[in-house]
């Protein structure tokens, strides 16, 4: 910091992600501190596309699942073409549970994220505009190294704030996401076996 520069506000602590715990920022100096967060919050942009993509993945097996409970349930509770166990049973509302967490866990991975996002050109290069004319009215010869030291902060703090949030959200959705598809697997598995018991009672008959 400049001798003598006044300060302009003061910034809220963030935690850190694990990729910043990796490294020693503390040997890295502002402007190479500043370019890690800048590439940081880019990589966090680019892995939430990665991860809305895979956010489509469930559907064709949640339309599996759904079509074989959905059959099961006409032969077995509404046309009664065969008589069933209790296995059937136990495994088939076991079947229809975890289908029902699955999609819990979807709509939790999918719905209620805000990403913070850098404001226009036309905001940042005003807000640059304005604590020059801020420090001009401090010290005009100063004004210029004093402005360019608090925007370069600026824009630091920016990255790493924006950079933290968003890693969050994608944590949180990369995590609720594996939760979902692990819960249609094993819908998918019990539904399959639903139909051995099905099966058996209608060559019996």
């Amino acid at each position: 910091m400049a001798a003598g520069r006044p300060l302009r506000g003061s910034f809220v602590a963030t935690p850190r992600s694990p990729l910043c715990s990796a490294l020693n920022l503390k040997t890295m100096n502002q402007e190479d501190r500043r370019k890690f967060y800048e590439r940081l919050y880019f990589h966090e942009l680019e892995v939430r596309d990665k991860v809305e993509n895979r956010l489509k993945l469930p559907f064709s097996i949640f339309a599996i699942v759904f079509t074989l409970a959905v059959f099961l349930f006409n032969e077995v509770l509404i046309k009664k073409s065969v008589t069933v166990d209790a296995f059937f049973w136990t495994v088939y509302l076991g079947a229809l549970l975890a289908l029902v967490l699955a999609v819990g866990f979807f709509i939790v991975s999918w719905y209620g994220y805000t990403y913070k996002m850098l404001p226009t050109a036309s905001d940042v290069e005003a807000y640059y505009g304005q604590i020059l004319a801020d420090y001009q009215k401090v010290s005009p010869h100063k004004a210029r190294a004093w402005a360019k030291e608090a925007f370069d902060d600026y824009l630091m703090e920016t990255f790493k704030i924006y950079a933290t949030h968003n890693t969050s959200n994608n944590d949180r959705k990369a995590f609720y996401l594996h939760r979902c598809v692990t819960a249609l697997i094993i819908s998918f598995m019990l539904i399959c076996v639903a139909f051995y018991p099905y099966y058996n009672s209608l060559t019996a008959i």
